[in-house]
């Protein structure tokens, strides 16, 4: 394990958090229900194989007033009542507990002590966490060489100032960016793949190489743009076999967009991509 794989559990914070506000929105969901549940409790009775449905209240014997099947709806209600009495409790206390794990987890302490030592000491150290910033700084600093563009190829260049080779790519890099998604364009990826009995390895270069900050974690996007062609799409599916050979599966650390001339790509539908597995 990496050092700065040590404290992974900074991750699962705005899950947390997440929860948290779930949990909320159950606890007062229950709260209101019960308001509107009905008085009395539910008793259960078996006659002859048959479970029969009580409804007991200050008005009735300790036994309860019986609930014909035809309004099976009332006994749900208390049913309901009870299971939500005894679940709200535990609710509370789930709540609780995040809420005290987030109050006490200071992760800026560890943040700032590695970013207030001096330059000379931290190239010596190995942090258990770095911020984000630090940690995407690292990632974009590596310097590679992407797919040469041909002459012939229009200009169609991003918001970032990079020469990309559609509108269609040109939208996800300027969507990208204005999510503050940080993101590589055609860096090479190494990938072996399977040519009769024996297994090779080339060079790819996915239209996008981007980074979940939140969670830490590289994803490939690629745009397929000409669906429509056969022969096109054909090599989509060979590619996307080959990325699965290697570790990438869609949803886990592969993004694939397509269009056709009927389907074409649009703003809204990059941005949706996006934000579900990028931020």
């Amino acid at each position: 394990m990496q050092m700065n794989e040590i404290l992974s559990v900074a991750n699962v914070l705005p899950v947390l958090q997440t929860a948290a506000d779930q949990l909320q929105s159950l606890i007062s969901a229950k709260e209101k229900a019960l308001k509107k549940a009905p008085a009395g409790r539910l008793r259960l009775s078996r006659r002859k194989n048959q479970v029969q449905w009580f409804h007991v209240t200050k008005g009735t014997t300790v036994h309860g007033k019986y609930i014909p099947v035809n309004e099976i709806g009332r006994a749900k209600a208390l049913a309901q009542k009870e299971y939500d009495q005894k679940a709200l409790p535990e609710l509370k206390k789930w709540r609780l507990l995040i809420d005290s794990f987030l109050n006490r987890f200071r992760l800026q302490n560890l943040e700032n002590l590695y970013a207030c030592m001096h330059e000379g000491r931290q190239k010596l150290v190995s942090p258990v966490y770095e911020s984000d910033e630090t940690y995407i700084a690292q990632w974009l600093a590596g310097v590679y060489e992407g797919k040469k563009i041909e002459d012939d190829v229009p200009e169609i260049m991003t918001l970032r100032g990079e020469r990309v080779r559609s509108k269609s790519e040109a939208m996800i890099a300027d969507t990208l960016y204005r999510l503050k998604i940080p993101y590589k364009y055609e860096c090479p990826l190494a990938i072996r793949h399977k040519k009769g009995t024996s297994r090779n390895t080339m060079t790819v270069y996915p239209d996008f190489t981007c980074l979940n900050v939140r969670l830490r974690q590289e994803f490939v996007w690629e745009h397929f743009g000409m669906m429509d062609d056969a022969d096109y799409s054909s090599q989509v599916a060979w590619k996307v076999t080959c990325f699965e050979g290697n570790g990438y599966f869609l949803g886990k650390n592969l993004i694939v967009s397509m269009e056709s001339s009927e389907i074409p790509l649009d703003a809204t539908r990059i941005e949706k991509i996006a934000m579900q597995y990028l931020l």
